[in-house]
C-alpha cells in the first residue's frame, strides 16, 4: 500500500511538473509591427512588418516589400538565406533603418511571445527587436 502511494505521488507529481513545461506558441499566421530595433522606436511613420505563414515570411521594411523562409523548433527561429525585397528607392535614413532590420533576422536564433508581442533574440540573449500584434 505504502508502495503504491509514493507511485502515485510521483505520477501526480510529474504530471504537475509536465504541464507546467509550456512550449512556445506556434508563430504561423501572425502578423507583427515593429516596435523597437535594437532598444531604439523605429523611425517615426515608417511602417516596418512581419508576417509568418505555415513556412514563410513576409512584410515591408518601411520602404520594400520582403519575403522568404523560417523555421521554428520550441523557442529556437532561424531566418533562411533566402530573403529578398523589392528594390524601391528609400530616403537614406529609411535604408539604415531596414539594413539593420535585415541585420537582426540575420542574427535571431531564440524568440519569446507573450502577451501579444514578439521578441527576436540573439544567441548571446541579447534582444534584437521587438513587434506588437497586428490586424493588417
Amino acid at each position: 500500500m505504502k508502495n503504491r502511494l509514493i507511485v502515485l505521488t510521483l505520477i501526480l507529481t510529474l504530471t504537475l511538473l509536465l504541464g507546467a513545461c509550456s512550449t512556445q506558441a506556434s508563430l504561423t499566421d501572425t502578423k507583427w509591427q515593429l516596435t523597437s530595433l535594437a532598444g531604439k522606436a523605429p523611425l517615426p511613420d515608417v511602417n516596418v512588418t512581419l508576417n509568418f505563414s505555415k513556412d514563410a515570411i513576409g512584410g515591408n521594411d518601411g520602404c520594400n516589400t520582403f519575403g522568404g523562409s523560417y523555421k521554428t523548433t520550441k523557442e529556437t527561429l532561424t531566418f533562411g538565406n533566402d530573403i529578398f525585397s523589392t528594390m524601391m528607392y528609400c530616403t537614406d535614413e529609411i535604408a539604415v533603418q531596414y539594413k539593420a532590420f535585415y541585420e537582426s533576422l540575420k542574427q535571431t536564433a531564440t524568440y519569446t511571445l507573450t502577451n501579444g508581442s514578439l521578441t527576436l533574440i540573439d544567441a548571446n540573449g541579447k534582444v534584437l527587436a521587438e513587434f506588437a500584434a497586428s490586424q493588417n
